[in-house]
């Protein structure tokens, strides 16, 4: 009948034209999804640019202070180093965002301050070489200050652009999926009804003419195959999308690496999979998550060369009787077949952050291979932006050469512990320590000897420290203590055991054994003695004055100074 065969190409026409457009759709939302990721990994390392240039400027001021402290021409040699470092790191964050007009000034804007920043540091070093270090402070005025302030506001502003655009285009990305979501729920259905419309016009015809029958049931499991791939490739980009949001917002490294691994499990049901971070020393891959079963074991930590894609720096794949050489880090087979295995390398600011290894007897993960290496690139990025906030984090709260906390994070600490344990009705000391004779000490030893000191006094105080205590350098030889929960007597009690470890303490230097030194000890109590941490403070450093006054070594409380006259 032909009005029933008209119907019938109608209906196969118009269900081609519907999957033509669901791909073309699908097609187009994933490129768009692509060129989102994209623009959210280059937001990413302008970010992560932005903290290495600040990070890099706070090491070149950190080690002048140095050198100008202490006149070590260590210091001044990482100075400079760090100082070279900056104008590469400027002229590559300028590349980066040489193509937004609202940035790339803000940028050049901020080079300037920072080579004015650096031209006020080489003054100030010459001044030094002139005059010393009372010349090198004159050198520090308003003007260094205003320079450093201005550069520290450019930062925040260039950043806060940045979050701004990795924001909007994460809303684009969500956008993409929501885009490939309706036309999958909506044009798929569509298709299949007109499939179902068709196939019931075919059932006469197909009675009539065997060879047709094959040819329909033929189109039909194609139709079926296409639409199958659709909706995984849908499927696969929207948890991609989510994913990478997700990464985003982890906090910790151990949160991550959990997510990551969970996902690579939902991602390649049926795959062994184990992800490894490169220890800080830079010699061993070391696993840190482990998901399904393998097909071949891998060790649980190895050296970098024995695996050809940490070698490499790219994806290394050993299929079935291939003849490639497999990594010597996998166990070898104990069957005559081999199985197929993956090492995907996570590199991120074109540093090796760890490695992803895959295996499994069957091969056809390797066709969803390419969805692999993407999340591992997301998580390559997400990794170092944790590592690199972890660092910029323990460098603005520890002191480095004691590994004790410093005199800003002591003042933060104290007003913190002292409002827990007002509220709580509870006690809290405070010990103020300084190294008897130290200048002495530091003119016979030099300051590497003087340093070297210092360091062993920080772990010793570290030791002698409980988990809920605060251990601080104040400055110089001076060093603070705090003691949430602890009364007067304890805190005496403890004062006491730190200076007879102090008399046994030996340190080493240079191969020699530096002579025994002493520790003078004030302590002070809340409330007795001060109820804020400027008046605690006060008084133990009086008490600290009297230890000292009176023939050092030796605690003093500052009980005892209320008792006595003045």
């Amino acid at each position: 009948m032909p009005h029933r065969r008209y119907a019938n190409q109608y209906g196969l026409l118009a269900a081609a034209l519907i999957f033509i457009a669901i791909g073309v759709g699908i097609l187009l939302g994933a490129q768009r999804f692509i060129t989102d990721a994209n623009k959210v990994s280059h937001t990413n390392e302008v970010i992560a640019m932005i903290g290495a240039v600040e990070a890099q400027l706070r090491d070149s001021e950190s080690a002048q202070r140095g050198y100008l402290l202490t006149g070590e021409v260590s210091y001044l040699a990482d100075y400079g180093r760090s100082r070279d470092k900056l104008p590469e790191l400027l002229a590559q964050l300028q590349t980066l965002v040489r193509d937004n007009p609202v940035q790339a000034p803000r940028v050049r804007s901020w080079s300037i301050e920072i080579e004015r920043r650096i031209s006020q540091m080489e003054a100030t070093l010459g001044n030094y070489r002139l005059g010393g270090l009372p010349a090198a402070q004159r050198a520090i005025n308003q003007d260094v200050r205003n320079a450093s302030n201005n550069i520290r506001h450019q930062a925040e502003q260039l950043v806060a652009t940045e979050r701004e655009l990795l924001a909007a285009r994460g809303q684009s990305s969500q956008s993409s999926a929501w885009m490939l979501r309706g036309i999958a729920l909506l044009g798929i259905p569509l298709g299949l009804g007109l499939i179902g419309w068709v196939y019931w016009l075919l059932v006469g015809e197909i009675r009539r003419r065997a060879a047709a029958e094959l040819v329909s049931s033929e189109s039909e499991q194609r139709l079926q195959t296409n639409i199958t791939t659709l909706q995984r490739h849908s499927a696969d980009l929207n948890e991609l999308s989510r994913y990478g949001g997700m990464l985003q917002s982890c906090v910790r490294t151990d949160e991550a690496v959990r997510l990551a691994a969970q996902h690579f499990a939902r991602l390649l049901p049926g795959v062994g999979g184990t992800l490894y971070r490169i220890r800080s020393s830079q010699d061993y891959a070391e696993e840190v998550a482990h998901w399904g079963a393998h097909a071949l074991h891998s060790a649980a930590m190895f050296p970098l060369e024995a695996c050809w894609a940490l070698r490499r720096g790219q994806p290394h794949l050993h299929l079935a009787h291939d003849e490639v050489l497999a990594c010597t880090h996998i166990d070898a087979p104990t069957i005559q077949r081999t199985p197929s295995t993956a090492c995907i390398p996570l590199i991120a600011q074109g540093n090796q952050m760890g490695l992803l290894y895959l295996s499994s007897s069957d091969d056809e993960f390797l066709d969803r291979l390419d969805l692999a290496e993407t999340a591992a690139e997301q998580l390559s990025m997400a990794l170092s932006n944790l590592d690199l906030q972890e660092r910029l984090r323990i460098q603005s709260i520890r002191e480095p050469l004691t590994g004790l906390f410093n005199r800003r994070y002591l003042e933060e600490s104290l007003s913190r512990e002292l409002a827990r344990c007002e509220r709580r009705g509870l006690p809290l000391s405070l010990m103020m320590l300084d190294l008897d004779h130290f200048k002495t000490f530091n003119d016979l030893h030099g300051h590497v000897g003087g340093d070297a000191l210092l360091a062993g006094f920080g772990q010793l105080l570290q030791t002698h420290s409980r988990h809920e205590d605060i251990a601080c350098r104040y400055g110089g030889e001076e060093f603070t203590l705090i003691l949430p929960e602890a009364d007067l007597q304890a805190a005496c009690d403890r004062a006491e055991a730190i200076r007879e470890a102090v008399e046994t303490m030996r340190i080493r230097h240079l191969g020699q054994e530096l002579p025994a030194v002493t520790v003078s000890i004030g302590v002070a109590s809340f409330p007795l003695h001060g109820r804020d941490g400027d008046s605690l403070l006060r008084s133990a450093d009086k008490a600290l004055y009297r230890a000292k006054r009176e023939g050092r070594n030796q605690v003093v409380s500052a009980a005892e100074i209320q008792d006595q006259p003045a």
